[in-house]
């Protein structure tokens, strides 16, 4: 029915010939403006908030692998410095041709293979046989470039070294750990080490890996020593060459980057992100790099939401063109309102698609009830609850503004909350919050001086509770100008929200959000409200509703179930405002955990 309404109304067939055509093209011109500005807008708000999920995303990619392969290497590095100190292995490197010393050594070093279940190697230097694992030796000639790491373990290592080895046979990168072995002396009589299969390593963080960024590892000579394409190991291709235009941006923060520290780029030669991670045990870089074009940042639901307000916007604009023409325009007035209200209806159905289902509640609560009733069909209050081993997320969130404006932005924070709670620690609410902020820090580009922000003032920027109800019953709660109210039967708490404001960038650390603890106590019933119900005037000195009032009334209907509780808390509010029209969208939340 409204897309036939909103065809009717752009393209009028020839019994509408009494619409002033230049009120059509005029409303019809505004509209492209305002439609063509709000898609960039959109357009590039959405890009900022994939390019930030996919850089968090790919930050804890990165540290988790440089963390596992920091892990392997440190573990081989032990072994084969455990090896180089071994009185045995010392003494048989010294007389290669006692027997006995060798049969001893060999079980030695079997035993540390079957320890490792890396590959284990070890040469002495007077016959200079090669033994790893169980293949057969094989000569070593020191004066083949290629068996460069010789001399350069024996008399130029105290400690140990790295070499990368590429096989073509197996197609097969190792990384090799090699370590001098001394006698009394101190001499060099040999080397032993341990070899880590790079490839195995690389296809694991791949395989593992559910993006589609490219990972590269390369040491300080910028030769790639780790890639999906092992022959870039092979020919020691240049990062350079391989990141091209990306390279510059991206290298020159190497410089800035702090021993096994990472850091987030959004780069500007490519259009997405890459993450610089340096990994000190092998003095190496890893580099992630994720290509995002404007139509991954698109394929939302949001896409369809805002999609739906513009053609609400288009009507709205054809209605206020067409409300003052003549009677004959009168039938198509009445008709604009309908499609109106059909196309805000159905916005509204979407955003309550964004809504959690009542399953949720059910399973985290023992009782729980939801009043959600926008002034405008649809609006700016927006609750989410998302449920884990441990507990369950609840936010409840008060955006700036209400009507389309307001729904808008709850768009912005469902998809910011539901990132933030899935990578980082739910059970802090303080965290969640402060995470919550650098995200629509980066998505509204807010600074701290400047609060006009693309032609929406976003001031007042985003009020919100977040609390995190863990299976023993007790609570974890932070809150941002919103009131949390807990009554246990013979009084009522009032925790009062900080007065901090999202989306501005004037928090300046996660330590300024407070953070509330309550204890597990079965009395205990929480009820968080958004603005809309304590701002709204009424009564006969008609002045905002009272706190008192409505801590009066859940403490007096404390024992009855929370359905009924807010029945009378919305009953009190209607009878309170009277014939005075609502100020704003209105939310209440309540619990029992």
């Amino acid at each position: 029915m409204a897309v036939k309404n909103l065809f009717s109304l752009l393209f009028p067939g020839k019994k509408r010939t009494g619409i002033n055509r230049r009120y059509l093209l005029l409303s019809t011109l505004l509209f492209l403006i305002i439609f063509s500005l709000g898609s960039t807008a959109f357009i590039i708000l959405m890009e900022r908030l994939m390019l930030n999920n996919a850089g968090q995303e790919l930050i804890k990619s990165v540290e988790l692998e440089r963390l596992k392969l920091e892990a392997s290497v440190n573990s081989e590095i032990a072994i084969a410095l455990k090896m180089a100190d071994s009185p045995l292995i010392k003494r048989y490197f010294s007389h290669p041709g006692n027997l006995d010393l060798e049969r001893l050594a060999f079980e030695e070093f079997s035993a540390w293979r079957a320890f490792t279940k890396n590959s284990v190697f070890w040469i002495n230097d007077t016959d200079r046989l090669f033994y790893t694992d169980d293949h057969l030796p094989y000569l070593v000639n020191p004066e083949s470039p290629e068996n460069y790491w010789y001399f350069m373990t024996l008399y130029e290592t105290e400690i140990y070294n790295f070499n990368i080895n590429y096989n073509p046979d197996l197609n097969v990168t190792n990384l090799w750990i090699n370590a001098p072995v001394f006698n009394r002396e101190n001499k060099p009589v040999g080397m032993v080490g341990t070899g880590i299969n790079l490839s195995d390593f690389i296809d694991t963080i791949y395989r593992n890996y559910s993006g589609n960024a490219k990972l590269y590892f390369f040491n300080t000579a910028r030769e790639i020593t780790g890639a999906r394409d092992l022959t870039l190991v092979a020919n020691k291709a240049r990062i350079d060459d391989e990141l091209s235009k990306a390279c510059g941006e991206i290298l020159y923060r190497i410089n800035d980057l702090e021993l096994g520290g990472i850091t987030y780029i959004q780069t500007k030669a490519i259009k997405g992100v890459a993450v610089l991670g340096s990994i000190p045990a092998l003095d190496w870089y890893m580099v992630a790099i994720q290509n995002i074009g404007i139509l991954d940042s698109l394929k939302t639901g949001m896409t369809i939401l805002f999609s739906v307000l513009m053609i609400v916007m288009k009507v709205v604009f054809l209605s206020v063109f067409t409300v003052h023409e003549s009677k004959l325009a009168k039938g198509r007035a009445e008709a604009a309102r309908e499609a109106v209200m059909s196309s805000i209806k159905y916005a509204s159905k979407i955003q309550k698609s964004l809504l959690p289902s009542d399953d949720i509640f059910k399973d985290t609560f023992s009782d729980y009830s939801i009043i959600w009733k926008p002034r405008d069909i649809v609006g700016g209050d927006i609750y989410w609850i998302k449920k884990f081993d441990e507990g369950a997320v609840l936010c409840v969130c008060d955006c700036t503004g209400h009507g389309t404006p307001g729904a808008l932005l709850t768009m912005l924070v469902v998809s910011a909350f539901e990132a933030v709670i899935t990578e980082n620690n739910y059970k802090d609410t303080a965290d969640i919050i402060w995470e919550l902020e650098k995200r629509l820090v980066t998505v509204l580009n807010a600074k701290t001086s400047d609060t006009e922000v693309r032609g929406i003032n976003i001031k007042e920027g985003c009020d919100l509770a977040v609390m995190f109800i863990a299976n023993d019953k007790s609570v974890i709660a932070s809150s941002s100008h919103t009131h949390i109210f807990i009554c246990n039967g013979k009084n009522v708490r009032r925790i009062k929200g900080q007065k901090i404001n999202l989306g501005e960038g004037k928090i300046k650390r996660k330590e300024d959000i407070k953070t509330v603890h309550f204890p597990a106590n079965p009395d205990d019933k929480f009820y968080i409200a958004s603005d809309g119900l304590f701002e709204q005037p009424g009564g006969a000195k008609n002045i905002p509703f009272c706190y008192d009032t409505f801590m009066q009334i859940i403490l007096d209907n404390h024992n009855e179930n929370q359905s009924v509780i807010s029945k009378k808390i919305w009953l009190s509010f209607e009878e309170y405002r009277g014939e005075t029209p609502r100020v704003d969208d209105f939310e209440l939340i309540t619990f029992k955990p």
